[in-house]
């Protein structure tokens, strides 16, 4: 029996969970103060890595106990998909925040704290750096601007494998195309086991979500960050956290907008039934990439907990093939079956350098 921690850091909490093999032992979700998380990334170490260590301790876990350690991915270098260890240049690439700035680049920064004070070993899984692109789905109309990969690369990736599996195939073996829908979205084309097609999920590209703008067009764009008179920087941040139906409704709780269309709102319907629309359209453009031959269309992540959006998406779309809905997310499964799957001889770690 291998016992596995993990750990998934978020801008506002930290996930933690043990595994005794692929059994859960125990999930806390911690949430952390406003004034803890209004600090520096790096400074925010020592009280998000001394509350994992009480979360450890309240489930009377000793970390001498811990057999490996398995992370969330941060923002690196463009990877493919895989288990990766956490070696020095990974750490200080995450560290350094060298590729970017998310919080999610603590979860490698404190793992690697824990395996080398126990002498164990730490990895990340599938990143949302995970970049598996065919070179046509790179090009822009622009030379020197290239399209990137930025997705929830570790939910899509374990719910095509889910499927795999339900349908008694290998992740390799399989066409599918799976929407994650979240506070982001992200459509991908998995082709394979490699993911050769996918919208930014971050930072502008497909359909408009709770949080997130999605593709705007280029000359109202322009205008829009002339007229507010933003720099990069704050033009990114409106783009990726205060656009979308936040933008339009002050709220980017999904439900809150359903429950106002159901009360008669003519425009939160118009605007909920423009989301889903896009949604459809990145998924009709993914079937084209995958030449029309798709085994079934996935959708997951939270908002496939709405009937509404899921039935919507899904009368555009079933026509090109059927639709299986894996609700929520299954993060820390997925980071420890990546662990798992490594230490039982499945696959095999692969190489950051």
């Amino acid at each position: 029996m291998k016992k596995i921690l993990v750990l998934n850091l978020g801008s506002t909490s930290s996930k933690v969970a043990v595994f005794n093999n692929y059994d859960m032992l125990f999930e806390d979700v911690i949430r952390h103060d406003i004034d803890q998380t209004n600090l520096p990334l790096i400074d925010q170490v020592p009280f998000r890595l001394e509350s994992i260590k009480n979360s450890l301790n309240q489930h009377h876990i000793s970390l001498q106990a811990i057999d490996a350690i398995a992370c969330r991915g941060g923002v690196l270098k463009p990877i493919q998909g895989g288990t990766y260890l956490v070696n020095n240049i990974m750490y200080q690439d995450l560290k350094s925040f060298k590729y970017g700035f998310h919080a999610s680049n603590l979860s490698g920064i404190i793992g690697y704290t824990f395996a080398k004070e126990l002498n164990i070993q730490t990895y990340i899984v599938d990143p949302v750096v995970v970049d598996e692109l065919i070179p046509e789905a790179r090009i822009t109309g622009i030379k020197g601007i290239e399209r990137r990969s930025i997705f929830h690369a570790l939910n899509q990736k374990s719910v095509a494998k889910q499927y795999a599996t339900d349908i008694g195939k290998e992740y390799e073996d399989i066409n599918v195309i799976v929407a994650h829908l979240g506070g982001g979205i992200s459509v991908g084309a998995h082709k394979k086991g490699r993911v050769i097609e996918v919208n930014d999920g971050l930072l502008g590209e497909g359909p408009f979500s709770p949080e997130r703008a999605g593709s705007i067009p280029n000359d109202a764009l322009i205008k829009w960050v002339i007229d507010h008179n933003l720099n990069a920087k704050e033009a990114n941040n409106e783009l990726s956290k205060n656009s979308g139906l936040l933008s339009y409704f002050g709220t980017n709780d999904c439900r809150k907008v359903e429950e106002m269309m159901e009360n008669g709102d003519k425009t939160a319907k118009l605007v909920l039934d423009a989301m889903c629309y896009q949604i459809a359209k990145s998924i009709g453009s993914c079937a084209v990439v995958l030449e029309g031959k798709i085994d079934q269309i996935i959708i997951t992540g939270g908002l496939s907990y709405s009937k509404y959006i899921t039935n919507k998406v899904k009368q555009y779309v079933s026509w090109l093939q059927n639709v299986t809905i894996y609700k929520g997310e299954k993060e820390m499964h997925a980071l420890n079956i990546g662990v798992m799957d490594l230490l039982h001889g499945k696959i095999s770690t692969k190489s950051y350098e």
